[in-house]
């Protein structure tokens, strides 16, 4: 999700600050470090739309649940 090559807690965490608070963090975010376009295609994990479930996802994949 933060397009930097590695599936990491940073993304679900990315993520979850998107959702919450999207003027900060949104892809019109005013943050350096909001979401991007692209950063919403990666996280997408079900295909849905970004939402929490995609962050619940990569957390499982990093913790080796998945």
């Amino acid at each position: 999700a933060n397009c930097d090559g590695n599936v990491n807690m940073a993304d679900a965490v990315l993520i979850m600050q998107s959702l919450a608070n999207p003027d900060k963090y949104g892809v019109n975010g005013t943050d350096d470090t909001h979401i991007t376009a692209q950063g919403e295609k990666n996280g997408d994990m079900d295909g849905n739309g970004l939402t929490n479930a995609d962050a619940l996802e990569i957390q499982k994949i990093v913790l080796k649940l998945r």
